[in-house]
């Protein structure tokens, strides 16, 4: 089947691992979906006189998928941001938060006559990265785990599919304006690494080689920025561990529906400056981790639709 045709949509779930009667799906502008659920089987651990396998147990089941998009916020991604903050959206502000929310992705395939459909219900953002690279469209990563997956040849009857809102083009470096980045004047950033993590784990229970839950961990938000080395204080600075930095950055080029990352209270250490050899530029990377802001009761901090 050709992956070209392959369409990926998910649609917000009221009671985690039950997909809506009639679902209300949004599109998504996916580059890749990867990972597969894992249902291992072994060997039984007896033996037997002519050395050979007679019987097998099933261990547990997983449902791990990763899903790859360019940075481009829409209905779609705004699900998984709410999800991945474990936040609700208050208008146009996303902060994080300890919120379960819960989703379901369906894959369909191209299948000629027949599409196959594989759905991945009780889904949650376990985790999320963040990818900046200068002349590169940005992209952002969703790692989630599920409770059960089922596959299907028919659409689920009365469903319907909205097309990504407002559908503009990806945003690329190129349409960042970098507000603060932890207070060094006139930063020439050139890539951002960045991973919001929420530690979760499958919950199993006797009954089911099925998780019946998904539990939350630490949350926490680190990263790398690099940036053109233009003067002493962009290293020496960061010798010694700095607490309370900003890294705020504006993000895309139509007014109204630009979007903007905050994480307001950053500690950020360990400096280091490569050398490209005879012909090239130096560049500091600096490593930051995101902390508990009093001002804003949070780590991060989304809003959508600026200008």
């Amino acid at each position: 089947m050709d992956s070209a045709n392959k369409q990926t949509a998910i649609v917000a779930e009221v009671t985690q691992g039950t997909t809506p009667a009639t679902p209300g799906f949004k599109l998504l502008r996916d580059i890749r979906v990867s990972g597969s659920p894992d249902r291992p089987a072994t060997r039984s651990p007896e033996r037997r006189s002519d050395r050979m396998a007679a019987n097998m147990t099933s261990g547990l089941y997983t449902f791990p998928k990763s899903i790859e998009l360019p940075w481009a916020r829409d209905a779609g991604t705004d699900i998984l941001l709410s999800n991945a903050l474990c936040g609700t959206w208050q208008t146009n502000v996303l902060k994080n938060g300890s919120a379960e929310t819960f989703f379901t992705l369906e894959e369909r395939y191209e299948g000629g006559i027949t599409d196959p459909y594989r759905r991945l219900a009780g889904c949650k953002v376990d985790t999320t990265t963040i990818s900046f690279r200068t002349g590169q469209p940005g992209t952002i990563t969703f790692g989630i785990q599920a409770l059960a997956e089922t596959a299907a040849t028919t659409a689920i009857v009365g469903a319907t599919y909205a097309a990504p809102t407002p559908g503009l083009d990806p945003s690329t470096p190129a349409d960042i304006v970098v507000t603060d980045c932890f207070s060094i004047s006139g930063a020439k950033v050139v890539s951002l690494d960045m991973t919001i993590a929420n530690n979760m784990r499958p919950q199993h229970s006797w009954g089911s080689n099925s998780p019946f839950g998904i539990g939350q961990g630490l949350f926490d938000v680190s990263g790398r920025v690099q940036l053109y080395f233009s003067a002493s204080t962009d290293y020496s600075t960061f010798m010694n561990r700095q607490a309370g930095l900003d890294l705020s950055l504006l993000i895309g080029n139509t007014n109204a529906q630009k979007d903007t990352l905050l994480l307001p209270y950053c500690d950020v250490w360990n400096p280091d400056v490569d050398d490209p050899g005879a012909t090239g530029d130096h560049m500091v990377t600096l490593n930051f981790m995101a902390r508990y802001d009093t001002g804003e009761a949070a780590a991060i901090k989304i809003t959508r639709n600026t200008t």
